[in-house]
């Protein structure tokens, strides 16, 4: 196991939140449901591997693996803490043994644990899950525009969370723990989440342009649109591809450089044949 909880600026870059450059993105699978285990104690708190609730946790994995799939997201409770599991098929479909360079780093300020698979791992026998956990609640497996993959946990608002990550051998795991962290939640821009659109940023307020808006969308969708609506009506229209393999969600990235100011409505998401809006998520913004 190699664990290494320094991590470079360069590895930061890479995962923040909608660091896509296309604008375009793609796609997404069915929803699937979270394997829970009862609580059997505090095995995600043992030992002297340090939490922390913000900023790069840990750089998983050795220089290479045989790990080519990600099999499965799995959701065990324990006695103060929570543990998410993620296991590996190789090529032949059998158990991987082991896994390339993956990380992981907290994003406090929106309530998401990323973590970025290797550049084998490329495809995904599940698309997210439903977590049964109080601190870990949703994950979503994600295709970027370049079409590496990355797990983003989303865990409580509500309470301060920390994390810590590492991988465990024989069949080879990426594991995340969590527990409750001191104090309150550092959460501030919290994610917009509809049944095919999750929308990363911008939160619900006050806003700049250049309006940023990052997110994923489920991959049987076309197309989804981003909108700005004011006084009801439609000020700004951006569509974007959603096309892609159907075993994962896709990311997408899209700057608007100027539009209407003052009290607007952000919607995110399908259209129906009508050009109305099809589900997705609205969000209230305030422009200069």
């Amino acid at each position: 196991m190699r664990t290494v909880v320094a991590v470079t600026a360069l590895f930061l870059a890479a995962c923040a939140p909608g660091a896509d450059d296309d604008v375009t993105t793609t796609t997404a699978a069915p929803t699937t449901t979270a394997t829970t285990s009862p609580a059997n104690g505090s095995a995600c708190l043992s030992g002297d591997l340090p939490f922390a609730a913000s900023g790069p946790i840990a750089a998983i994995g050795g220089d290479s693996g045989d790990a080519t799939v990600l099999a499965g997201i799995r959701w065990e409770a324990h006695e103060g803490c929570e543990r998410v599991v993620m296991d590996f098929f190789n090529d032949a479909g059998a158990p991987a043994s082991t896994v390339g360079p993956a990380g992981a780093i907290a994003f406090a300020e929106s309530g998401v644990v990323r973590i970025t698979l290797p550049p084998e791992v490329a495809a995904s026998a599940v698309a997210d899950s439903v977590l049964d956990g109080s601190l870990a609640q949703r994950a979503f497996v994600v295709r970027d525009a370049n079409g590496a993959l990355f797990v983003d946990i989303h865990v409580a608002t509500d309470t301060a969370v920390e994390v810590r990550a590492f991988d465990v051998a024989s069949p080879i795991r990426l594991v995340v723990d969590l527990r409750p962290g001191s104090g309150t939640s550092l959460v501030i821009a919290e994610p917009s989440l509809a049944d095919d659109t999750v929308v990363l940023a911008p939160a619900a307020g006050a806003a700049l342009y250049p309006l940023r808006v990052t997110g994923y969308a489920r991959s049987d969708l076309a197309a989804i649109r981003v909108r700005i609506y004011q006084a009801g009506a439609i000020a700004l229209d951006r569509a974007v591809s959603t096309i892609g393999p159907p075993d994962t969600w896709h990311s997408f990235d899209v700057r608007l450089a100027d539009g209407p100011s003052g009290p607007v409505e952000l919607y995110v998401g399908a259209v129906d044949a009508f050009e109305e809006p099809l589900g997705g998520v609205s969000i209230a913004l305030e422009l200069p």
